[in-house]
């Protein structure tokens, strides 16, 4: 087996225990919410996932580096990297909504492409999984991105920064841009499966500012393996810590970049 394989089989084993985790908690009483800022929640769920994907990635991959959203993390060198998202999707999980996932994702070096992802859904027992060069699953079946050629005709999902109130960009000026140029723009929450969902045709397009590289290095090798395109605003390599991320089906990117580029 190769270490991508090996890679992913743990992974789904490790997202589905996490899984498992936030289903037990989910519209519960007994969930404890914590704020780090107003818009900005987490949960005993969030870390109670962190912790267990923690410690199972740690015993079964001693030598690789993880960079988790809370805070959990090791440096092991320049090998592969785990960046882990417990729970992405904490506002909707808290407010009782079942808009969220866990994800994990692996790069080849702290710099290096994403190599290997896996994004579970555990409401619906969806798992979306990739690995470099050999194509993108949902439940072992292997998805694409819609054949939808015009931005007029597509479905895009976007999200806002934590930060809306206070900073000017926010994603206020794209959203008013695009919003009349397409079929519909829908705000699920959850980042990672936005990409998911791109990858698997149910939207031709995703875009987002103010994102972290827990939320979007899954979703990167997704949507590139069922055959889409992911940049930066003005077509660039993404950085998974920049902040700024386009995600499409490909044949509406160059669209969709023309009026995120357009400030």
């Amino acid at each position: 087996m190769t270490d991508l394989a090996r890679m992913e089989d743990a992974a789904r084993d490790i997202a589905r225990g996490a899984g498992d985790i936030l289903l037990k908690g989910f519209r519960s009483a007994s969930t404890v919410v914590s704020y780090k800022s107003r818009t900005n929640l987490v949960t005993d769920a969030d870390r109670a996932s962190e912790d267990f994907i923690y410690r199972e990635l740690s015993d079964a991959f001693p030598d690789h580096s993880i960079v988790a959203e809370e805070g959990s993390g090791k440096d092991a060198g320049d090998g592969f990297v785990w960046y882990v998202d417990p729970l992405d999707g904490t506002n909707n999980y808290a407010h009782g909504i079942d808009q969220f996932c866990v994800s994990l994702g692996v790069t080849r070096g702290h710099a290096g492409p994403v190599v290997m992802g896996v994004i579970f859904d555990p409401c619906r027992g969806e798992m979306f999984t990739a690995t470099e060069g050999g194509g993108a699953f949902l439940n072992g079946n292997a998805v694409a991105v819609s054949e939808t050629g015009e931005l007029g005709y597509s479905i895009l999902a976007t999200g806002f920064p934590y930060d809306k109130d206070v900073n000017e960009d926010n994603n206020l000026r794209e959203f008013g841009r695009i919003m009349p140029r397409v079929q519909g723009i829908r705000r699920m929450g959850s980042a990672a499966l936005d990409m998911a969902s791109v990858a698997c045709g149910r939207f031709e397009g995703y875009w987002e500012r103010g994102i972290k590289s827990w939320d979007i290095a899954a979703g990167v090798l997704l949507v590139r393996e069922a055959g889409g395109a992911v940049t930066g605003y003005r077509g660039e390599e993404p950085d998974l810590n920049g902040g700024r991320i386009a995600a499409t089906n490909g044949r509406v990117h160059s669209e969709l970049l023309k009026l995120l580029a357009s400030d």
